[in-house]
């Protein structure tokens, strides 16, 4: 899907760079991005309101799509497979919970595949020497994580309506969405860069991501698993991150401190070598393209 700032002036986009100082390569990934604060915040809205302009649903679309997954999920995996989470069988208790982790896993998965080919999509601005690329990824994630908060916020008024209250724990869904954050971005650099240099791995991470998600307890309790797959809720961030919504939303618990600390840390790691990998490459953006 093409960042719909590219539709935009080049010219507008290039004196919002020439305004803010050019980041050298050498700093801090934090440092960066806040000097391109005004930058990010136009192309973010122009992608995401340029995302459904011109359908015939509009901004509906960032509802009804995971909404329809819901639908078909629950279906599928409660009225045909019979998986249920915790002791409630009901259709509407499988639903919130799975509604809870296809949020989390939409914003990542539409981040990882919209970034193999986001560079790709803009060779105007690689050959501008005055614009951060960098952003770029940013942008994509940030946009993909605008529709979960959307969902997210239904989500809570559906488990008020279901549960008969919220929890006090939903102050903990701003720690957890940090991580899931950085982790995002983070692999998004690395295949924005690598999308450049391999074409095809648009193709390979479309496979990747549905091997992922069955590998994550999203339609089905990490309960479920079997022993010596128990493993897979621990090497896998997004686990963790959809397991710790599912507490705070849902069960009114604590995030699982031991797994989160592990999370975050993955994503925190990879926050900052996306970052130098991606300002490493960039490089030889031009040259291959």
């Amino acid at each position: 899907m093409t960042l719909a700032v590219e539709q935009a002036p080049a010219v507008q986009l290039e004196e919002t760079v020439v305004a803010e100082n050019p980041v050298d390569e050498a700093v801090p990934p934090i440092t960066s991005l806040l000097s391109h604060l005004t930058l990010m915040r136009l192309m973010i809205s122009r992608d995401f309101k340029g995302r459904y302009r011109g359908s015939l649903l509009g901004a509906l679309w960032p509802v009804i799509q995971p909404v329809g997954h819901l639908m078909l999920y629950t279906f599928v995996f409660c009225v045909v497979l019979k998986v249920k989470f915790g002791a409630d069988a009901s259709t509407s208790n499988f639903g919130l919970y799975l509604m809870s982790g296809l949020l989390a896993w939409g914003a990542i998965s539409e981040s990882f595949s919209r970034a193999t080919t986001c560079i790709l999509e803009m060779p105007n601005l690689v050959k501008r020497v005055v614009f951060p690329l960098e952003v770029i990824p940013i942008v994509v994630a940030l946009s993909s994580a605008a529709t979960q908060v959307g969902g997210l916020l239904i989500l809570v008024l559906c488990a008020v309506v279901y549960q008969g209250g919220v929890h006090q724990s939903l102050l903990f869904l701003p720690l957890i969405a940090l991580p899931q954050l950085l982790f995002t971005v983070g692999v998004s650099w690395i295949l924005a860069s690598l999308g450049v240099f391999v074409r095809d791995m648009r193709h390979l991470i479309t496979l990747a991501l549905s091997v992922w998600m069955y590998m994550t307890p999203i339609v089905y309790p990490a309960s479920a698993l079997p022993a010596n797959l128990k493993f897979l809720t621990w090497i896998n961030p997004v686990a963790g991150i959809v397991s710790d919504y599912r507490r705070v939303i849902l069960e009114g618990r604590l995030p699982e401190f031991g797994q989160y600390a592990f999370y975050s840390a993955v994503s925190l790691f990879l926050f900052f070598f996306g970052y130098y990998f991606f300002m490493k490459t960039k490089r030889s953006f031009a040259d291959v393209m």
